[in-house]
């Protein structure tokens, strides 16, 4: 009866390791996108602390690439015929100031590049978009750190204007915060940005014609996957990092795409 009961104990445990750390997924070959908001150990009292990746976890996730043979680079390089043998490019949406005190110090040191989405609208301001869900305001980058982070090799792209769920928009709406988007991007820059992540992952065929006319090559998602040579540029999935995971979540993540049901 005690090694029934203790094998049963074991299978329940075994299950629930199953249930949390999806290591049973056949891993999946291609370019892996890692996605992440925040880094930082300030809570500020968010209802979204999972977005808040602690920087300490942050770094031991750049050494395991470092350690794996991966090489960071911007998303542009990661999907042209100039993409290293073993690319990864890690993307940041929002534009959030402590991108430059607190992630890109770990990148440089590291010789890792990264791409930034920004809500053109709001440099040099806060998340103005999170303030009717009752999120904390927190500074983003100013056009004095995003120019310095340009030069040394930073990719900038879009976010839409505001941070506006662009599936909801019409004609009109969607000029503004898809082309409006570019041409601030354009006249901060110096220069057309080729990549955009689309507010909330939301979008449509209209919201991707869209983001195609205004000069956007490449569009990302919120969708879990990695891209292979057959994905659609204007719709590209992304791996999101949260403040929980563990380094076997990042591990499965990075073969497998997601690490839980």
């Amino acid at each position: 009866m005690l090694d029934w009961l203790g094998g049963a104990a074991a299978g329940l445990a075994a299950l629930g390791l199953s249930l949390r750390y999806n290591w049973w997924r056949a891993p999946r070959r291609g370019v892996p996108l890692l996605m992440y908001h925040h880094i930082t150990d300030n809570l500020n009292g968010s209802g979204l602390a999972k977005l808040r990746v602690a920087p300490r976890r942050f770094a031991r996730q750049l050494d395991w690439l470092l350690g794996h043979g991966y090489q960071a680079v911007t998303l542009s390089r990661a999907l042209s015929a100039d993409a290293p043998a073993r690319p990864v490019a890690i993307t940041f949406d929002d534009g959030f100031a402590n991108f430059y005190d607190e992630a890109w110090p770990l990148l440089r040191e590291r010789g890792m590049a990264a791409t930034v989405f920004l809500v053109t609208a709001e440099v040099d301001g806060a998340n103005a978009w999170d303030r009717d869900k009752g999120e904390p305001e927190e500074p983003l980058l100013s056009r004095a750190q995003i120019l310095e982070l340009a030069a040394r090799g930073v990719e900038f792209g879009g976010h839409s204007h505001n941070h506006h769920d662009l599936t909801a928009l019409d004609d009109r709406g969607l000029m503004r915060e898809i082309t409006g988007c570019q041409k601030a991007l354009t006249d901060l820059l110096g220069k057309p940005a080729r990549v955009f992540s689309y507010p909330y992952g939301l979008f449509n065929d209209q919201v991707r014609q869209a983001t195609s006319r205004a000069g956007f090559t490449m569009a990302c998602t919120t969708r879990p996957g990695m891209i292979v040579h057959a994905t659609d540029r204007l719709s590209l999935p992304r791996i999101i990092v949260k403040r929980s995971d563990d380094m076997l979540d990042f591990r499965l993540k990075m073969s497998r795409a997601r690490s839980r049901l």
